[in-house]
């Protein structure tokens, strides 16, 4: 190999390195993220429910199509703690845009309990009759998800 090769093959190893560097970073990054994007989506679906009566406990993963716009947790009722129950924070869009909708899983069914981050007029809207046909489109959806992150976590154990 001439002195022009190895000059090349000694830059293309550095720009590769360069690039790996850089995705070793973004990669870590990335997780060291994630623990502070499931604590603050926690803190958004407790805000929903009304004070020191639910807990969030431990994120479900949802392994579907869903992953990336809606979050699913195990809650605990403190006054009746034996009673499984899920809350499934999803990204629903309405006329006002994509919005987080809180959802609250029992009895095999979802309910709309209101939406993060915002007061109490918006999630009001949303419970009135202009809106059911959309939101009823959302429960099921929610139930939908609810159900397979449950079924896919019974099949792995």
């Amino acid at each position: 190999m001439n002195d022009n090769g190895k000059k090349q093959l000694s830059q293309s190893a550095v720009f590769s390195g360069i690039i790996l560097a850089f995705f070793v970073i973004l990669v870590g990054l990335i997780f060291a993220g994630k623990k502070n994007w499931e604590n603050g989506l926690r803190l958004a679906v407790e805000q929903v429910f009304p004070a020191n009566e639910w807990q969030c406990e431990e994120m479900l993963p949802l392994n579907s199509n869903y992953d990336v716009s809606a979050a699913c947790f195990k809650i605990t009722n403190i006054k009746m703690p034996s009673k499984k129950s899920y809350a499934l924070i999803l990204r629903i869009t309405s006329y006002y845009g994509p919005l987080p909708a809180v959802f609250l899983f029992q009895d095999d069914k979802a309910s709309f309990q209101g939406i993060a981050y915002f007061n109490n007029s918006v999630s009001r809207e949303f419970s009135e009759n202009k809106f059911n046909r959309q939101m009823d489109y959302w429960t099921d959806t929610a139930t939908l998800i609810v159900r397979r992150a449950l079924a896919a976590q019974e099949a792995s154990k």
